[in-house]
């Protein structure tokens, strides 16, 4: 796909999930710790699409290495949403399943609110914020989105330890993930969600995958893209800042 392309597919995605509504669970009290988060894109040719964040305890996982869970696992539905990411960028079906689950305060995705319009794409070189709550025993922030030239690629964070005092900041290097749901074939019509019709469903996850999810090993040169299109991890710099 080409990167025009790839981010007229993401931008109006990210635009739409700019105004989906939070849950219940998912919405700032008054005695709620408020942090700055901003994305950095430390690639060279991998554009982002709009980050999925989100604060919790620890008992929320966003994912484990090793073999994709089974339709019959609890886990599934959240590991089909993060292949979904994976594949084709859309957030919606990420943001739902981790603001329902346990251990979660707040979950958003980029861009959360519906201000000054920001291109939530972030290409390499760019930068993008936005603001997230936690309160009691949510100690932790995770985030993912799709590397956007990329078969089943994506980057994470894992539980990052929030800081405590108003002004701390934390930096976390983020590295590249496979989510193991499809073949690398690294084509124009499989990378980046370029197929419309299944692009918004996630039609095909988890057929032809590696089965398990592990450390992505880069662009191989099989297929379309650019050797531009390979990175180094990390990836991305993640900053969080409380601010209140």
């Amino acid at each position: 796909m080409k990167v025009a392309n790839l981010k007229s597919v993401l931008l109006g995605a990210a635009l739409v999930a700019g105004s989906i509504a939070l849950t219940p669970a998912a919405m700032a009290g008054g005695n709620d710790r408020m942090y700055e988060v901003t994305i950095q894109n430390a690639t060279l040719g991998q554009p982002l699409s709009p980050p999925v964040i989100a604060t919790h305890t620890n008992a929320f996982q966003l994912f484990e290495l090793g073999p994709v869970p089974s339709m019959a696992d609890s886990d599934y539905d959240l590991y089909f949403a993060l292949a979904t990411v994976a594949e084709t960028g859309y957030p919606f079906h990420l943001l739902d399943e981790v603001a329902s689950a346990n251990g979660v305060w707040d979950a958003v995705a980029l861009p959360k609110d519906n201000g000054p319009m920001i291109p939530p794409v972030i290409f390499p070189g760019d930068s993008n914020s936005t603001i997230i709550s936690a309160a009691g025993n949510a100690k932790y922030l995770s985030v993912a989105s799709m590397l956007g030239m990329t078969n089943d690629g994506f980057w994470a964070v894992r539980g990052a330890k929030l800081p405590r005092g108003v002004g701390d900041m934390t930096r976390v290097f983020a590295n590249g993930y496979d989510a193991g749901s499809e073949a690398n074939a690294e084509t124009d019509t499989t990378v980046g969600g370029a197929d419309g019709d299944n692009g918004a469903t996630g039609a095909g996850i988890n057929t032809n995958g590696e089965g398990y999810i592990h450390v992505h090993y880069g662009v191989q040169g099989i297929g379309d893209l650019s050797p531009a299109q390979d990175w180094r991890n990390p990836v991305v710099e993640v900053t969080i800042e409380r601010i209140e």
